[in-house]
């Protein structure tokens, strides 16, 4: 967890082992890994069974939600990612992730250790996001650069990325925003078919593109 007396925040989410029930604070989200359920299996693709890949970014609004992160200006987000996982379960890929908050900087790199690509069912809060089979990416890696000393190279970072295809009814690609936790928190997250948590998400992108099969 971040929390700071003074100065921005970085915005994420953290998934907390035994937690009962989502809380905010200090821009954190504490997600119940209890919920956390087991994986299906991909289709095969392209000699892989899952492969996810994207350049996007989005932005939090100000004020978003109730202003449930606290924010007074926008949060960027930029990221980009590549993710294949073979039929033997072992996966490769690399990603960088950017945020700017309240003017600070915060920069994020390495492998991609987990992937699970699961359906997208009718998401509670986000009627605009069509229903489609196999378009969601739920993938995660070991931080091997970070920028932010509290959130030390080791640590494990998690999103997950949706492709909405070809116009998907004037609703863009989205993505959740990242959380950092445990390798065993990380590899949950992927085998888990769990959708977003309503309140905190999933964000439209604002540019890029997400491509999984």
């Amino acid at each position: 967890m971040r929390e700071r007396a003074l100065g921005p925040v970085l915005l994420f989410t953290v998934v907390v082992l035994g937690a009962t029930a989502p809380a905010a604070r200090a821009g954190v989200v504490v997600e119940p890994a209890a919920e956390l359920d087991a994986a299906s299996v991909p289709a095969a693709s392209n000699g892989h069974v899952a492969i996810a890949t994207g350049g996007y970014h989005f932005t939090i609004p100000p004020g978003w939600n109730g202003n449930i992160f606290g924010n007074t200006l926008p949060v960027e987000n930029r990221l980009t990612f590549n993710a294949k996982k073979d039929a033997d379960g072992s996966v490769s890929g690399w990603y960088d992730y950017e945020q700017t908050f309240e003017g600070e900087v915060f920069k994020f790199s390495g492998p991609v250790t987990c992937l699970g690509i699961f359906d997208t069912p009718v998401l509670v809060g986000f009627p605009e996001v069509p229903a489609l089979t196999q378009n969601r990416a739920k993938w995660g890696g070991r931080v091997d650069r970070s920028t932010d000393p509290t959130v030390p190279v080791g640590t494990f970072i998690w999103f997950a990325s949706i492709d909405n295809g070809e116009g998907a009814n004037g609703w863009s690609d989205s993505s959740t925003l990242p959380s950092f936790g445990s390798e065993t928190i990380n590899n949950l997250f992927c085998a888990s078919t769990r959708v977003p948590n309503p309140n905190f998400g999933p964000h439209r992108l604002g540019g890029g593109n997400i491509q999984v099969r």
